[in-house]
């Protein structure tokens, strides 16, 4: 529900905060790549457990996509992300 809800556009960059076991991360990455297409947008995977970080880098290898980053971080503290871009 929550990458409907939010209307994600292709332009869009996506925080998944908790993101292990990766549904969200694969449909926010669909909402991303509509239709298949390049786009400037991107997903951020993060999870603060190593262990459902690492199922999660294993899941989402077979998503092949240079729009996904996938961290293990406290997200309270995650860095921001800069882009250059006015949004």
């Amino acid at each position: 529900i929550p990458p409907v809800l939010l209307d994600v556009a292709p332009n869009h960059i996506v925080l998944d905060a908790c993101a292990a076991p990766g549904s969200k991360t694969t449909q926010l990455l669909e909402a991303i790549h509509c239709n298949g297409l390049m786009s400037d947008g991107m997903v951020v995977a993060n999870e603060l457990d190593e262990q459902r970080a690492r199922m999660l880098t294993h899941r989402l290898k077979a998503v092949v996509s240079p729009n996904l980053v996938i961290t293990n971080h406290d997200a309270r503290m995650f860095p921001r992300i800069h882009t250059g871009l006015d949004m």
